[in-house]
């Protein structure tokens, strides 16, 4: 019986701990946040396990499998990882860019446009498995992104309101009429005066709900200024933070505002 219990006690060691997985995984990088000085931890939202954490070893050298500068935030990238079937960080041991973008992390709009979106994504996307259409949302939409010349000031709003449908808080703005107010925290339009701060008036009503039928080639037909750009950000903003539990005020949605205000 002794024997029995050892063996058992044996093989549930070499299981949990000692038996290495090696996975590959498509994913987009959220953000890396420093773990010590030789390793950092890299949230990647990935098609085939949703979002998961990696360790991400520190390596500056060219020559390396896994090159630091791959991880830029929203940056696609095909990776291998390595860990103990135990619950812990597997380890990234090879990543390649899947695509290389041309434009996203050279334009300093783009990259700047690039870093609030991943921002949001870090808050919004929870640990609570894969969403196909959800990943290649993103792919298709940043595939767009990096190719634009032109028109792509507004990319942002367009995706931070179809983003609403993949997260399940798509507001319904059907029947709109000219003194609709939209209550962003009930998600919905409105006839009379909501009795809390959370809306839109009607005229702010109508160029909302304009701006969530919009795609990203016809938003520019909205021809929005500066300040009906950081207006619509600010109302985007506020819906996120109403509907997401523990969903923060950005910090790079100033620079945003910065970037746009000249």
């Amino acid at each position: 019986m002794k024997l029995q219990t050892i063996s058992r006690f044996f093989y549930n060691f070499v299981f949990e701990y000692c038996i290495l997985m090696v996975e590959k995984y498509d994913g987009i990088v959220l953000r890396t946040i420093k773990y010590n000085d030789s390793l950092m931890v890299a949230d990647v939202y990935t098609l085939q396990q949703g979002r998961k954490s990696f360790l991400l070893p520190v390596s500056h050298s060219k020559k390396s499998r896994v090159r630091n500068v791959l991880f830029q935030p929203l940056s696609m990238i095909a990776f291998t990882a390595t860990g103990r079937t135990a619950k812990s960080f597997s380890r990234i041991s090879e990543a390649l860019p899947s695509p290389l973008y041309s434009t996203i992390q050279c334009d300093v709009v783009k990259s700047s446009i690039a870093l609030y979106l991943a921002e949001v994504l870090t808050y919004a996307l929870r640990e609570d498995g894969d969403d196909e259409s959800l990943f290649f949302f993103i792919d298709r939409a940043l595939t767009w992104f990096d190719a634009a010349e032109e028109g792509y000031a507004d990319f942002h709003l367009v995706f931070l309101s179809r983003l609403l449908r993949f997260l399940g808080i798509w507001p319904n703005v059907d029947g709109l009429m000219p003194n609709s107010y939209f209550d962003l925290q009930a998600g919905c339009l409105v006839r009379e005066h909501p009795l809390h701060p959370h809306f839109l008036m009607p005229q702010a009503t109508a160029r909302f709900v304009a701006l969530l039928q919009c795609d990203f080639q016809s938003v520019r037909m909205l021809g929005l200024n500066r300040e009906q750009r950081g207006e619509f950000l600010a109302v985007l903003e506020e819906y996120y933070r109403l509907h997401i539990p523990d969903f923060p005020r950005l910090r790079s949605s100033e620079v945003l505002k910065e970037l746009f205000a000249g």
